[in-house]
Order: C-alpha cells, then sequence, then structure tokens
C-alpha cells in the first residue's frame, strides 16, 4: 500500500493540495517540474520497497519450506517480515 506524501512549493514551502495550472495556488511559482520530479521519486522509492519486499518474501519462503515450521511460528515470520517492511517504507518517505 502507498504511503501518501506531501509535496510542498520549493519556494513558499506550503503544501500543495490543489495544483491547478501547474502554479502554486499560493505564491503563484510554476510547479510543474517539480510535482512531475516528487512523483517520479516517489514511484522509484515505490518500486524499490515492493522488489526488497517480494525478495524478502521469497526467501522466506524458501528458508521456511526445509525446515518443519508451524502454523504459529510461520505466522510469526511473516508478521516480522511485513513489520520489516513497514518501517522501511516509513522511513523512506519521511
Amino acid at each position: 500500500m502507498p504511503l501518501k506524501t506531501k509535496i510542498e512549493c520549493p519556494s513558499c514551502h506550503q503544501d500543495l493540495t490543489i495544483k491547478r495550472g501547474g502554479k502554486c495556488p499560493n505564491c503563484g511559482i510554476a510547479i510543474s517540474a517539480h510535482v512531475a520530479r516528487m512523483r517520479a521519486r516517489e514511484r522509484r522509492i515505490e518500486q524499490t520497497v515492493a522488489i526488497i519486499g517480494s525478495i524478502l518474501v521469497l526467501a522466506l519462503f524458501l528458508t521456511t519450506t526445509g525446515v518443519s515450521l508451524g502454523l504459529i511460528e510461520g505466522a510469526a515470520v511473516y508478521a516480522a517480515v511485513g513489520a520489516v517492511m513497514f518501517f522501511v517504507a516509513r522511513k523512506t518517505f519521511s
């Protein structure tokens, strides 16, 4: 699930909630290129987190198939991997 980040105006540092006409509603400077860069950055971060998460889940699957883990231990391991990915995503976007 992607985390929603706020994009700030590079000039007045106000949150851009409405971006009509490619200009900042507060100071009026052109922000189209800035918003495009920020969205591209977010997309790269989301793709990186998705790849790392997929590798971790695959490694977890390969590790636990050879070992006879019970239902509780398997669920605990999957929860731990999910928690790691959540915190990686939070630190990346903040």
